[in-house]
């Protein structure tokens, strides 16, 4: 870890050394030690990075945001063999699951599903007959600009066309049944994951932290999604920018405070992109954190150069018609940046998790943890009996994931 903030991260590697026995013709340690041994090296490279990214943050959090659950939707006749196989392990990897008949009709079917914007929704047709029952449906559900969804992905056993995920034969065994809803499972959950290393600026990654510079028009302080925004703004517009980040990632409480799960309405105007990104972007209402923090990304992208991780403001002053910002930059000391204008892009609305402690509570069987941070991330939620403690906005999140 202290090579790592001396020379950043893509220069420092984890290795073997002399306790693998690694001189020639050496018998000294058995193959199983081995093993353990890069097993242990492994971990102690995840804890390092862990270390590494929350350094500055008040608490720690996750290095990546794991799936966010899916709802599955089976159309066909529930009493097949096939199908009541594949029900019992799609609902242990589902949110929700759904079994429509045919006979319902198109419209009904649709009625069921137009309101499924939380997370994305697999349509799993029994048949090729299901599969254009299905495509009806979905026809409809684009056709209805009213809400926006999240995606609907179609799957099918015995059809294979573009459009549609082909599942092969409807399964006879247990075994194909799992098979089955892993691959639905795959699809669903493909594009989930978010790896939070990908928001380290590339002076993080190179070298130590660097020392702002003398003089710029504006300084930002926070590196935030308001602070990127108006650091594209400014740059954009022609102006000399310095971002200043005490963390050594960028994203705000979206990388720090939220959790896989959370969600937020871009409709909101604190956290529409797309006069800066385009309507191409993620963005969108009912955006996952995932989308959020991949949009932060984008953002952090264009303005990469005038981002500075590692430095932590101490004070603002006005000063001969501008301002002077006072900051502290590890290895490097203090400095002062004159600039015309300052921008405080600082959280002010998410603080610090505060711990509860209760009589009796070691005795407890069960999780007891925060519900921001991702700290909830390695929790199935199916099958628990779950307590919220707060109305708070996470609190709120908690309770619509449990």
């Amino acid at each position: 870890l202290q090579y790592m903030q001396v020379l950043g991260p893509a220069r420092v590697v984890a290795s073997t050394d002399c306790g693998f026995a690694t001189t020639g013709k050496s018998t000294v340690l058995t193959e199983d030690i081995v093993w353990l041994k890069l097993k242990s090296l492994a971990q102690g490279a995840r804890l390092a990075t862990e270390r590494f990214l929350n350094i500055g943050g008040p608490a720690p959090t996750s290095v990546a945001y794991s799936p966010t659950g899916f709802r599955v939707t089976i159309l066909g006749d529930a009493r097949q063999a096939g199908l009541q196989l594949l029900q019992g392990e799609l609902g242990r990897r589902a949110w929700s699951l759904d079994v429509v008949p045919m006979e319902a009709g198109v419209e009904r079917c649709y009625d069921r599903l137009k309101h499924s914007v939380d997370t994305p929704v697999a349509i799993v047709a029994a048949g090729p007959e299901e599969a254009a029952f299905a495509e009806q449906v979905l026809a409809l559900l684009a056709r209805d600009r009213n809400i926006s969804r999240r995606p609907h992905v179609l799957f099918a056993f015995g059809s294979a066309r573009p459009g549609l995920e082909s599942l092969g034969a409807l399964p006879r065994a247990p075994e194909q049944a799992v098979a089955a809803a892993e691959a639905v499972q795959r699809r669903m959950q493909a594009g989930m994951v978010f790896d939070k290393r990908q928001l380290a600026p590339s002076s993080v990654l190179a070298s130590a932290p660097q020392a702002p510079p003398a003089q710029v028009d504006v300084v930002i302080i926070g590196a935030g999604l308001l602070g990127l925004h108006a650091a594209v703004q400014l740059r954009r517009r022609g102006f000399t920018v310095a971002v200043l980040e005490k963390r050594m990632i960028v994203g705000g409480i979206w990388s720090m405070y939220a959790n896989s799960h959370s969600q937020v309405n871009s409709s909101e105007g604190g956290y529409s992109l797309k006069d800066v990104l385009g309507e191409a972007g993620a963005n969108r209402d009912h955006s996952t954190a995932r989308e959020m923090i991949t949009d932060i990304g984008k953002l952090a992208q264009e303005v990469d150069s005038s981002i500075h991780c590692g430095v932590s403001v101490a004070k603002v002053v006005k000063h001969d018609g501008g301002y002077a910002v006072i900051s502290q930059t590890e290895g490097a000391g203090t400095q002062v940046t004159s600039a015309r204008g300052a921008v405080l892009a600082i959280n002010d609305r998410v603080g610090m998790p505060r711990p509860c402690h209760w009589p009796g509570q070691e005795a407890f069987q069960g999780t007891v943890t925060s519900g921001t941070n991702d700290n909830l991330s390695h929790v199935s939620w199916q099958g628990k009996r779950v307590v919220v403690v707060g109305m708070g906005a996470f609190a709120i999140e908690n309770a619509r994931t449990a």
